[in-house]
Protein backbone atom coordinates (compact mmCIF):
# COMPACT_ATOMS: atom_id res chain seq x y z
CA UNK A 1 0.00 0.00 0.00
CA UNK A 2 2.72 2.43 1.28
CA UNK A 3 4.47 1.72 -2.27
CA UNK A 4 0.98 2.33 -4.47
CA UNK A 5 1.32 5.66 -2.60
CA UNK A 6 4.51 6.55 -3.31
CA UNK A 7 4.03 6.13 -7.22
CA UNK A 8 0.80 8.07 -6.88
CA UNK A 9 2.69 11.07 -5.36
CA UNK A 10 5.68 10.86 -7.56
CA UNK A 11 3.33 10.73 -10.45
CA UNK A 12 1.59 13.83 -9.15
CA UNK A 13 4.54 15.61 -8.71
CA UNK A 14 6.10 15.16 -12.27
CA UNK A 15 2.47 15.93 -13.57
CA UNK A 16 2.51 19.11 -11.51
CA UNK A 17 6.16 19.88 -12.59
CA UNK A 18 5.29 19.47 -16.19
CA UNK A 19 1.62 21.26 -15.94
CA UNK A 20 3.30 24.65 -14.24
CA UNK A 21 6.32 24.08 -16.82
CA UNK A 22 3.82 24.73 -19.20
CA UNK A 23 1.76 27.40 -17.77
CA UNK A 24 4.85 29.14 -16.51
CA UNK A 25 6.29 30.61 -19.67
CA UNK A 26 5.23 31.60 -23.09
CA UNK A 27 8.85 32.21 -24.59
CA UNK A 28 11.91 29.57 -24.76
CA UNK A 29 15.28 31.71 -24.99
CA UNK A 30 17.80 29.28 -25.27
CA UNK A 31 21.55 30.55 -26.09
CA UNK A 32 24.24 27.81 -27.80
CA UNK A 33 28.00 27.48 -27.70
CA UNK A 34 29.70 25.85 -30.28
CA UNK A 35 33.16 24.41 -30.35
CA UNK A 36 35.43 22.51 -32.62
CA UNK A 37 36.94 19.66 -31.72
CA UNK A 38 36.50 20.56 -27.81
CA UNK A 39 37.43 23.91 -27.77
CA UNK A 40 35.03 26.62 -27.73
CA UNK A 41 34.52 29.47 -29.88
CA UNK A 42 34.26 32.27 -27.14
CA UNK A 43 34.08 34.62 -29.86
CA UNK A 44 30.61 33.67 -30.86
CA UNK A 45 26.94 32.21 -29.62
CA UNK A 46 23.80 31.53 -31.00
CA UNK A 47 20.59 32.15 -29.69
CA UNK A 48 17.32 30.50 -30.50
CA UNK A 49 14.30 31.73 -29.59
CA UNK A 50 10.21 29.75 -29.36
CA UNK A 51 7.26 31.34 -29.39
CA UNK A 52 3.83 29.95 -30.19
CA UNK A 53 5.22 26.78 -32.71
CA UNK A 54 7.89 29.54 -34.36
CA UNK A 55 11.92 29.71 -33.72
CA UNK A 56 13.83 32.81 -34.65
CA UNK A 57 17.70 31.84 -34.76
CA UNK A 58 20.02 34.95 -34.48
CA UNK A 59 24.33 34.80 -34.40
CA UNK A 60 26.35 37.44 -32.01
CA UNK A 61 29.93 37.74 -33.11
CA UNK A 62 32.54 40.06 -31.46
CA UNK A 63 35.02 39.25 -34.86
CA UNK A 64 34.58 42.56 -36.51
CA UNK A 65 35.13 41.05 -40.20
CA UNK A 66 32.33 38.82 -39.95
CA UNK A 67 29.98 41.31 -38.62
CA UNK A 68 29.36 42.13 -42.37
CA UNK A 69 25.63 41.13 -42.00
CA UNK A 70 23.61 40.89 -39.69
CA UNK A 71 21.21 37.82 -40.31
CA UNK A 72 17.76 36.19 -38.23
CA UNK A 73 16.49 33.08 -39.12
CA UNK A 74 12.67 31.73 -38.69
CA UNK A 75 11.43 28.05 -38.69
CA UNK A 76 7.83 28.25 -38.80
CA UNK A 77 6.79 24.74 -37.58
CA UNK A 78 3.05 24.81 -38.24
CA UNK A 79 3.69 25.54 -41.96
CA UNK A 80 7.39 24.28 -42.22
CA UNK A 81 8.07 27.96 -43.60
CA UNK A 82 11.64 28.90 -43.53
CA UNK A 83 12.62 32.59 -43.87
CA UNK A 84 15.99 34.40 -43.38
CA UNK A 85 15.92 38.15 -43.12
CA UNK A 86 19.47 39.75 -43.34
CA UNK A 87 20.81 43.74 -42.90
CA UNK A 88 24.18 43.83 -44.95
CA UNK A 89 27.01 46.15 -44.71
CA UNK A 90 25.86 48.98 -45.84
CA UNK A 91 22.40 48.86 -45.61
CA UNK A 92 20.73 46.79 -47.94
CA UNK A 93 18.21 44.26 -46.96
CA UNK A 94 17.44 41.26 -48.35
CA UNK A 95 15.51 37.73 -47.60
CA UNK A 96 14.00 34.55 -49.07
CA UNK A 97 11.81 31.97 -48.07
CA UNK A 98 11.74 28.41 -48.61
CA UNK A 99 9.37 25.45 -47.75
CA UNK A 100 11.63 22.81 -45.09
CA UNK A 101 11.04 19.24 -44.62
CA UNK A 102 11.46 17.49 -41.37
CA UNK A 103 13.88 14.69 -41.15
CA UNK A 104 12.20 11.29 -41.02
CA UNK A 105 15.62 9.51 -40.97
CA UNK A 106 16.16 9.90 -37.58
CA UNK A 107 17.74 7.08 -35.67
CA UNK A 108 16.93 6.56 -32.00
CA UNK A 109 20.33 6.10 -29.61
CA UNK A 110 20.29 4.52 -25.98
CA UNK A 111 22.36 7.18 -25.05
CA UNK A 112 21.07 10.13 -22.68
CA UNK A 113 22.59 13.37 -21.41
CA UNK A 114 21.78 16.29 -19.37
CA UNK A 115 21.87 19.56 -20.99
CA UNK A 116 21.47 22.62 -19.14
CA UNK A 117 19.34 20.93 -16.50
CA UNK A 118 17.21 19.10 -18.69
CA UNK A 119 17.30 15.38 -19.54
CA UNK A 120 17.76 14.95 -23.09
CA UNK A 121 17.74 11.55 -25.43
CA UNK A 122 19.69 10.81 -28.71
CA UNK A 123 18.73 10.47 -32.23
CA UNK A 124 21.45 10.54 -35.09
CA UNK A 125 20.77 11.58 -38.77
CA UNK A 126 22.65 12.13 -42.26
CA UNK A 127 22.35 15.20 -44.04
CA UNK A 128 24.58 15.67 -47.19
CA UNK A 129 26.66 13.31 -46.20
CA UNK A 130 27.62 14.46 -43.01
CA UNK A 131 26.75 12.58 -39.89
CA UNK A 132 24.94 14.20 -37.60
CA UNK A 133 24.35 13.50 -33.70
CA UNK A 134 21.39 15.32 -31.67
CA UNK A 135 20.34 15.46 -28.32
CA UNK A 136 16.98 16.75 -27.33
CA UNK A 137 14.47 17.11 -24.49
CA UNK A 138 11.22 16.87 -23.95
CA UNK A 139 10.66 17.84 -20.88
CA UNK A 140 9.71 21.66 -22.39
CA UNK A 141 6.64 20.37 -24.04
CA UNK A 142 7.64 22.61 -27.61
CA UNK A 143 9.56 22.08 -30.48
CA UNK A 144 12.97 24.16 -31.56
CA UNK A 145 15.73 23.12 -33.41
CA UNK A 146 18.89 25.52 -34.97
CA UNK A 147 18.72 23.46 -38.03
CA UNK A 148 15.15 22.93 -40.46
CA UNK A 149 15.31 19.67 -41.01
CA UNK A 150 16.63 18.38 -37.38
CA UNK A 151 13.13 19.17 -35.44
CA UNK A 152 11.55 16.44 -33.13
CA UNK A 153 8.35 16.70 -32.58
CA UNK A 154 7.26 18.00 -29.02
CA UNK A 155 11.17 18.50 -28.44
CA UNK A 156 14.08 21.06 -28.50
CA UNK A 157 17.44 20.01 -29.57
CA UNK A 158 19.47 21.22 -27.38
CA UNK A 159 23.27 19.96 -28.63
CA UNK A 160 24.16 19.09 -32.30
CA UNK A 161 27.17 17.54 -33.21
CA UNK A 162 28.36 17.05 -36.74
CA UNK A 163 31.51 14.80 -37.85
CA UNK A 164 32.03 14.05 -34.37
CA UNK A 165 34.05 17.59 -34.74
CA UNK A 166 31.52 20.87 -34.44
CA UNK A 167 29.37 20.86 -31.83
CA UNK A 168 26.85 23.53 -31.06
CA UNK A 169 25.47 22.94 -27.51
CA UNK A 170 22.62 24.73 -24.98
CA UNK A 171 24.39 26.32 -22.40
CA UNK A 172 21.58 28.63 -20.98
CA UNK A 173 17.94 28.21 -21.58
CA UNK A 174 15.34 30.92 -20.08
CA UNK A 175 11.45 30.45 -19.88
CA UNK A 176 9.96 33.54 -20.25
CA UNK A 177 6.54 34.19 -19.05
CA UNK A 178 5.49 36.56 -21.64
CA UNK A 179 4.94 36.31 -25.62
CA UNK A 180 7.36 37.08 -27.88
CA UNK A 181 6.31 38.28 -31.33
CA UNK A 182 8.89 36.51 -33.98
CA UNK A 183 6.66 36.61 -37.14
CA UNK A 184 9.76 37.79 -39.38
CA UNK A 185 9.40 41.42 -41.26
CA UNK A 186 10.47 41.57 -44.94
CA UNK A 187 11.74 44.45 -46.34
CA UNK A 188 13.96 44.64 -48.84
CA UNK A 189 15.03 42.77 -51.60
CA UNK A 190 13.77 38.90 -52.40
CA UNK A 191 15.80 36.66 -53.46
CA UNK A 192 16.04 32.92 -53.88
CA UNK A 193 17.60 30.51 -51.46
CA UNK A 194 20.69 29.81 -53.53
CA UNK A 195 21.41 33.48 -54.38
CA UNK A 196 20.62 34.64 -50.72
CA UNK A 197 23.17 32.40 -49.39
CA UNK A 198 25.47 33.43 -52.16
CA UNK A 199 25.04 37.53 -50.81
CA UNK A 200 25.27 36.46 -47.09
CA UNK A 201 28.43 34.62 -48.07
CA UNK A 202 30.17 36.78 -49.98
CA UNK A 203 29.50 39.99 -47.87
CA UNK A 204 32.86 39.09 -45.39
CA UNK A 205 34.53 39.10 -49.04
CA UNK A 206 36.42 42.24 -50.23
CA UNK A 207 36.71 41.63 -53.99
CA UNK A 208 39.00 44.58 -55.46
CA UNK A 209 38.12 44.63 -59.35
CA UNK A 210 41.34 44.93 -61.31
CA UNK A 211 40.54 43.97 -64.94
CA UNK A 212 36.63 43.96 -66.57
CA UNK A 213 36.02 42.35 -69.61
CA UNK A 214 39.35 43.82 -71.11
CA UNK A 215 40.71 42.71 -74.06
CA UNK A 216 44.60 41.41 -74.46
CA UNK A 217 45.55 41.46 -77.94
CA UNK A 218 48.38 42.38 -80.51
CA UNK A 219 47.76 45.62 -82.51
CA UNK A 220 49.40 48.63 -83.41
CA UNK A 221 48.85 51.09 -80.92
CA UNK A 222 50.59 53.55 -79.42
CA UNK A 223 52.48 53.44 -75.99
CA UNK A 224 50.97 55.56 -73.09
CA UNK A 225 52.79 57.98 -71.96
CA UNK A 226 50.95 58.90 -68.07
CA UNK A 227 51.33 56.42 -65.62
CA UNK A 228 49.24 58.46 -63.27
CA UNK A 229 46.55 57.61 -65.38
CA UNK A 230 43.49 55.85 -63.56
CA UNK A 231 42.43 53.56 -66.65
CA UNK A 232 43.86 50.62 -67.86
CA UNK A 233 47.15 50.81 -69.46
CA UNK A 234 47.94 48.69 -72.29
CA UNK A 235 51.48 47.59 -73.31
CA UNK A 236 53.88 45.76 -75.70
CA UNK A 237 51.16 46.03 -78.34
CA UNK A 238 48.52 45.35 -76.05
CA UNK A 239 49.53 41.90 -75.18
CA UNK A 240 50.41 43.41 -71.35
CA UNK A 241 47.27 44.92 -69.27
CA UNK A 242 48.15 47.19 -66.57
CA UNK A 243 46.77 49.18 -63.84
CA UNK A 244 47.52 50.69 -60.38
CA UNK A 245 44.85 49.25 -57.80
CA UNK A 246 44.24 50.40 -54.25
CA UNK A 247 44.13 47.43 -52.27
CA UNK A 248 42.96 46.34 -48.67
CA UNK A 249 46.06 48.64 -45.90
CA UNK A 250 45.42 45.67 -43.55
CA UNK A 251 45.17 42.01 -45.03
CA UNK A 252 46.46 40.49 -42.44
CA UNK A 253 43.23 38.54 -41.58
CA UNK A 254 42.65 37.74 -44.56
CA UNK A 255 43.02 34.26 -47.30
CA UNK A 256 44.18 36.06 -50.41
CA UNK A 257 43.17 34.83 -54.13
CA UNK A 258 43.71 35.85 -57.77
CA UNK A 259 40.86 35.25 -59.70
CA UNK A 260 40.73 35.69 -63.58
CA UNK A 261 38.01 34.69 -65.89
CA UNK A 262 39.24 34.48 -69.80
CA UNK A 263 38.05 33.90 -72.83
CA UNK A 264 38.74 33.82 -77.10
CA UNK A 265 38.01 37.32 -79.09
CA UNK A 266 39.41 35.43 -81.86
CA UNK A 267 42.77 33.17 -80.89
CA UNK A 268 42.39 29.86 -81.19
CA UNK A 269 45.23 28.47 -79.52
CA UNK A 270 46.24 28.07 -76.14
CA UNK A 271 48.72 30.40 -74.73
CA UNK A 272 51.06 31.19 -71.59
CA UNK A 273 49.54 33.70 -69.22
CA UNK A 274 50.43 35.46 -66.60
CA UNK A 275 49.05 37.51 -62.93
CA UNK A 276 52.09 39.98 -61.65
CA UNK A 277 52.66 42.76 -59.63
CA UNK A 278 55.53 44.85 -60.23
CA UNK A 279 57.64 45.86 -57.28
CA UNK A 280 58.63 49.96 -57.19
CA UNK A 281 60.68 50.17 -54.22
CA UNK A 282 63.98 49.87 -55.78
CA UNK A 283 65.99 52.39 -58.45
CA UNK A 284 64.51 50.50 -61.16
CA UNK A 285 61.11 48.60 -61.86
CA UNK A 286 59.57 47.07 -64.47
CA UNK A 287 57.57 49.69 -65.26
CA UNK A 288 61.12 51.40 -66.76
CA UNK A 289 61.03 48.59 -69.78
CA UNK A 290 57.17 49.35 -70.22
CA UNK A 291 57.86 53.22 -70.76
CA UNK A 292 61.55 52.93 -72.31
CA UNK A 293 61.30 49.95 -73.95
CA UNK A 294 63.55 46.56 -72.94
CA UNK A 295 66.74 48.32 -72.85
CA UNK A 296 66.03 50.58 -69.91
CA UNK A 297 66.09 46.96 -68.15
CA UNK A 298 69.31 45.52 -66.36
CA UNK A 299 70.27 42.48 -68.26
CA UNK A 300 71.20 39.32 -67.67
CA UNK A 301 74.13 37.32 -69.69
CA UNK A 302 74.32 34.06 -69.90
CA UNK A 303 77.75 32.39 -70.85
CA UNK A 304 77.06 32.71 -74.23
CA UNK A 305 76.68 36.41 -74.32
CA UNK A 306 73.09 36.27 -74.68
CA UNK A 307 71.32 38.55 -72.78
CA UNK A 308 67.89 39.03 -71.30
CA UNK A 309 66.18 41.64 -70.41
CA UNK A 310 64.75 42.53 -66.86
CA UNK A 311 64.47 38.71 -65.32
CA UNK A 312 66.61 38.85 -62.34
CA UNK A 313 66.75 40.85 -59.21
CA UNK A 314 69.78 42.92 -59.22
CA UNK A 315 70.85 45.50 -56.35
CA UNK A 316 68.56 48.26 -57.93
CA UNK A 317 66.41 46.04 -59.28
CA UNK A 318 63.01 43.62 -58.46
CA UNK A 319 61.83 41.64 -61.25
CA UNK A 320 57.85 41.14 -61.38
CA UNK A 321 56.59 39.47 -58.86
CA UNK A 322 54.26 36.46 -60.28
CA UNK A 323 50.91 35.69 -58.48
CA UNK A 324 49.96 32.94 -61.09
CA UNK A 325 51.02 31.37 -64.09
CA UNK A 326 47.51 30.51 -66.54
CA UNK A 327 47.19 28.79 -69.73
CA UNK A 328 44.52 29.98 -71.95
CA UNK A 329 42.42 27.11 -73.83
CA UNK A 330 41.96 26.09 -77.26
CA UNK A 331 39.33 28.75 -78.18
CA UNK A 332 36.63 28.53 -75.46
CA UNK A 333 33.46 30.71 -75.99
CA UNK A 334 34.93 32.52 -79.49
CA UNK A 335 35.16 28.92 -81.11
CA UNK A 336 32.16 27.60 -79.08
CA UNK A 337 30.66 26.95 -83.15
CA UNK A 338 32.81 24.01 -83.34
CA UNK A 339 31.01 20.82 -82.55
CA UNK A 340 32.14 17.75 -80.96
CA UNK A 341 30.18 14.67 -80.16
CA UNK A 342 29.57 14.58 -76.26
CA UNK A 343 30.83 17.79 -75.14
CA UNK A 344 29.23 21.11 -74.11
CA UNK A 345 31.83 24.06 -74.16
CA UNK A 346 32.10 26.69 -71.29
CA UNK A 347 31.66 30.25 -71.90
CA UNK A 348 35.28 30.60 -70.33
CA UNK A 349 38.16 29.74 -68.30
CA UNK A 350 37.78 30.54 -64.03
CA UNK A 351 41.97 30.69 -63.33
CA UNK A 352 41.57 30.80 -59.17
CA UNK A 353 45.14 30.77 -56.71
CA UNK A 354 45.72 31.41 -53.28
CA UNK A 355 48.59 34.00 -53.25
CA UNK A 356 48.39 34.80 -49.67
CA UNK A 357 52.12 33.96 -48.70
CA UNK A 358 52.45 37.50 -51.09
CA UNK A 359 50.20 39.13 -48.87
CA UNK A 360 52.69 41.66 -47.56
CA UNK A 361 52.85 42.90 -51.47
CA UNK A 362 49.18 42.54 -51.87
CA UNK A 363 48.30 45.73 -49.94
CA UNK A 364 47.81 49.64 -50.36
CA UNK A 365 49.01 51.04 -54.45
CA UNK A 366 50.10 48.10 -55.86
CA UNK A 367 50.36 48.19 -60.10
CA UNK A 368 48.56 44.53 -60.93
CA UNK A 369 49.44 43.68 -64.32
CA UNK A 370 48.18 40.60 -66.71
CA UNK A 371 49.73 39.27 -70.03
CA UNK A 372 48.94 36.64 -72.80
CA UNK A 373 51.65 35.67 -75.18
CA UNK A 374 49.89 35.89 -78.52
CA UNK A 375 49.55 37.63 -82.02
CA UNK A 376 46.30 37.69 -82.65
CA UNK A 377 44.46 40.85 -83.49
CA UNK A 378 41.26 39.65 -81.77
CA UNK A 379 42.68 37.76 -78.83
CA UNK A 380 41.64 37.28 -75.65
CA UNK A 381 39.27 38.72 -72.81
CA UNK A 382 39.58 38.87 -69.46
CA UNK A 383 38.80 39.87 -66.49
CA UNK A 384 40.68 39.98 -62.81
CA UNK A 385 39.41 40.23 -58.95
CA UNK A 386 41.88 40.22 -56.14
CA UNK A 387 39.72 38.47 -53.10
CA UNK A 388 40.10 38.99 -49.21
CA UNK A 389 38.61 36.29 -47.81
CA UNK A 390 38.71 36.68 -43.82
CA UNK A 391 40.15 33.98 -41.91
CA UNK A 392 42.96 34.41 -38.92
CA UNK A 393 45.34 36.82 -38.36
CA UNK A 394 48.95 36.01 -39.22
CA UNK A 395 52.27 37.90 -39.23
CA UNK A 396 52.98 38.73 -43.09
CA UNK A 397 55.71 36.91 -44.13
CA UNK A 398 58.92 38.17 -46.04
CA UNK A 399 59.00 38.45 -49.64
CA UNK A 400 62.41 38.42 -52.31
CA UNK A 401 61.31 38.26 -55.50
CA UNK A 402 64.38 36.67 -57.76
CA UNK A 403 63.74 35.87 -60.72
CA UNK A 404 61.03 35.60 -63.80
CA UNK A 405 62.56 34.05 -67.04
CA UNK A 406 58.56 34.23 -68.52
CA UNK A 407 58.98 37.08 -71.11
CA UNK A 408 56.03 39.26 -70.35
CA UNK A 409 57.57 41.56 -73.08
CA UNK A 410 57.72 39.31 -75.90
CA UNK A 411 55.94 41.31 -77.74
CA UNK A 412 58.22 44.53 -77.28
CA UNK A 413 61.34 42.31 -78.29
CA UNK A 414 61.88 40.96 -74.74
CA UNK A 415 64.13 38.20 -75.28
CA UNK A 416 63.01 34.17 -75.19
CA UNK A 417 65.13 32.26 -72.29
CA UNK A 418 66.08 29.95 -74.58
CA UNK A 419 69.79 29.66 -74.00
CA UNK A 420 69.70 30.91 -70.48
CA UNK A 421 69.51 27.15 -69.69
CA UNK A 422 71.68 25.56 -72.53
CA UNK A 423 74.34 23.86 -71.32
CA UNK A 424 74.54 26.28 -68.55
CA UNK A 425 72.38 27.21 -65.09
CA UNK A 426 70.72 30.89 -64.74
CA UNK A 427 73.04 32.37 -61.63
CA UNK A 428 71.07 34.23 -59.16
CA UNK A 429 73.14 36.59 -56.33
CA UNK A 430 71.01 37.93 -53.77
CA UNK A 431 70.48 40.06 -50.47
CA UNK A 432 68.20 38.98 -47.47
CA UNK A 433 68.14 42.18 -45.16
CA UNK A 434 67.28 40.02 -42.18
CA UNK A 435 67.47 36.35 -40.91
CA UNK A 436 64.33 34.57 -42.05
CA UNK A 437 62.97 31.15 -40.86
CA UNK A 438 61.14 28.15 -42.36
CA UNK A 439 62.16 29.91 -45.65
CA UNK A 440 61.45 28.37 -48.88
CA UNK A 441 61.31 29.72 -52.63
CA UNK A 442 57.81 29.51 -54.05
CA UNK A 443 58.78 28.14 -57.64
CA UNK A 444 56.82 27.73 -60.95
CA UNK A 445 58.31 25.80 -64.28
CA UNK A 446 57.03 25.11 -67.27
CA UNK A 447 58.66 23.83 -70.58
CA UNK A 448 57.65 25.10 -73.71
CA UNK A 449 58.57 23.97 -77.09
CA UNK A 450 55.31 23.07 -79.33
CA UNK A 451 56.59 19.79 -81.50
CA UNK A 452 57.89 16.09 -81.00
CA UNK A 453 61.13 17.24 -80.09
CA UNK A 454 60.57 20.45 -77.96
CA UNK A 455 60.66 20.89 -73.93
CA UNK A 456 56.87 21.21 -74.05
CA UNK A 457 56.39 17.51 -74.40
CA UNK A 458 59.44 15.95 -73.24
CA UNK A 459 60.19 15.99 -69.30
CA UNK A 460 63.36 17.58 -67.63
CA UNK A 461 64.55 17.30 -64.99
CA UNK A 462 65.12 20.95 -62.22
CA UNK A 463 67.73 21.40 -60.43
CA UNK A 464 68.07 24.47 -57.53
CA UNK A 465 71.23 24.84 -55.57
CA UNK A 466 71.29 27.25 -53.18
CA UNK A 467 75.24 28.42 -52.02
CA UNK A 468 76.04 25.39 -54.15
CA UNK A 469 73.99 22.75 -52.25
CA UNK A 470 71.18 21.20 -54.24
CA UNK A 471 68.10 21.74 -52.51
CA UNK A 472 65.42 19.91 -54.90
CA UNK A 473 65.97 18.07 -58.12
CA UNK A 474 62.13 17.35 -59.73
CA UNK A 475 60.69 17.19 -62.71
CA UNK A 476 57.55 19.31 -63.54
CA UNK A 477 55.25 16.98 -65.53
CA UNK A 478 51.30 17.04 -65.75
CA UNK A 479 49.25 13.68 -66.91
CA UNK A 480 45.80 15.18 -66.55
CA UNK A 481 45.76 17.48 -69.30
CA UNK A 482 42.85 14.95 -70.65
CA UNK A 483 40.62 15.90 -68.06
CA UNK A 484 39.94 19.61 -69.56
CA UNK A 485 39.16 18.69 -72.74
CA UNK A 486 35.78 20.51 -72.53
CA UNK A 487 37.59 23.70 -71.69
CA UNK A 488 39.18 23.23 -75.38
CA UNK A 489 36.84 23.38 -77.89
CA UNK A 490 39.42 24.65 -80.50
CA UNK A 491 42.24 22.03 -79.85
CA UNK A 492 42.72 18.97 -82.83
CA UNK A 493 41.23 15.90 -83.05
CA UNK A 494 44.15 12.70 -83.97
CA UNK A 495 43.55 9.69 -85.60
CA UNK A 496 44.29 7.75 -82.56
CA UNK A 497 41.86 9.28 -81.03
CA UNK A 498 43.23 11.73 -78.70
CA UNK A 499 42.85 15.66 -78.78
CA UNK A 500 46.32 17.74 -78.55
CA UNK A 501 44.43 19.21 -75.29
CA UNK A 502 44.96 15.86 -73.97
CA UNK A 503 48.27 15.61 -74.14
CA UNK A 504 50.89 15.42 -71.22
CA UNK A 505 53.20 18.39 -70.75
CA UNK A 506 56.36 19.76 -68.71
CA UNK A 507 54.24 21.55 -65.77
CA UNK A 508 50.93 22.79 -67.43
CA UNK A 509 47.74 21.96 -69.47
CA UNK A 510 45.52 24.46 -71.70
CA UNK A 511 42.74 25.54 -69.18
CA UNK A 512 44.21 25.56 -65.80
CA UNK A 513 46.45 27.03 -63.40
CA UNK A 514 50.56 25.91 -62.97
CA UNK A 515 50.69 25.38 -59.65
CA UNK A 516 54.00 26.24 -57.78
CA UNK A 517 56.43 23.69 -55.80
CA UNK A 518 57.54 24.80 -52.31
CA UNK A 519 61.14 24.10 -52.30
CA UNK A 520 62.19 24.31 -48.53
CA UNK A 521 65.09 25.84 -47.69
CA UNK A 522 64.52 26.21 -43.91
CA UNK A 523 66.33 29.07 -41.89
CA UNK A 524 68.58 31.71 -43.92
CA UNK A 525 71.12 34.16 -42.54
CA UNK A 526 70.85 37.87 -43.71
CA UNK A 527 73.62 38.61 -46.49
CA UNK A 528 74.46 37.52 -49.70
CA UNK A 529 73.61 33.95 -51.50
CA UNK A 530 73.65 32.71 -55.07
CA UNK A 531 70.91 30.48 -56.18
CA UNK A 532 71.16 28.45 -59.71
CA UNK A 533 68.87 26.63 -61.49
CA UNK A 534 69.95 24.12 -64.01
CA UNK A 535 67.67 22.82 -66.75
CA UNK A 536 68.92 20.94 -69.91
CA UNK A 537 66.75 22.41 -72.37
CA UNK A 538 66.71 20.90 -75.59
CA UNK A 539 68.40 21.86 -78.76
CA UNK A 540 66.23 24.01 -81.79
CA UNK A 541 65.22 22.41 -84.46
CA UNK A 542 64.34 24.76 -87.29
CA UNK A 543 62.74 27.37 -86.47
CA UNK A 544 61.68 25.95 -83.39
CA UNK A 545 63.18 26.48 -80.30
CA UNK A 546 62.73 25.64 -75.89
CA UNK A 547 62.73 27.51 -74.00
CA UNK A 548 61.37 27.13 -69.90
CA UNK A 549 59.58 30.13 -68.11
CA UNK A 550 60.10 29.76 -64.33
CA UNK A 551 59.54 32.52 -61.76
CA UNK A 552 60.75 32.35 -57.77
CA UNK A 553 60.19 34.34 -54.67
CA UNK A 554 62.46 33.65 -51.77
CA UNK A 555 59.33 33.51 -48.47
CA UNK A 556 60.23 33.22 -44.91
CA UNK A 557 58.89 34.48 -41.74
CA UNK A 558 61.23 37.40 -40.28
Amino acid sequence: MKKSLAILLLLSLVFQIEAKGKKDFKTVRITYQTSFNNKPDSTSTTVMEISENIARISYNSTRKEQDDAVQNIYLNYTNNQETKVAKLNGGETIYTTRTFVLNDGLTPQPETEKIAGYNCKKVTASINSNRLEIWYTTELGVMGSMQPGTAIPEGIVLKIVRNGQREEKAVKVELLKEVTSLQPVLTGSQLSTPAYNYKIQQSKVIAVDVFDRQSIYFRNIPKPTDLNSTEVLQFANGSIILKKVTLPADNSGYSIFTELSQHSEGDAYDRTGSVFIVPTDRKQSFLDGLMQGKEALPQYTDKHGDKYEGMTVTNDYLPPLELMRFYTSFGVKGFNHIQVANYNWPDSVVFKQEVTDYAKALKGEVWVGAWIGNYAENGHNVSLKIKYYPNEKKEAKEIYPLFTTVNIMEMAGQAYPEGMFRNDSLTVNFKTDTDLKNAYIRYISTGHGGWGGGDEFNPKLNEIFLDNNRIIAYTPWREDCGSYRELNPASGNFSNGLSSSDLSRSGWCPGIVSYPVFVHIGDIKAGSHQLKIAIPVGDPEGSSRSYWCISGALVGDK
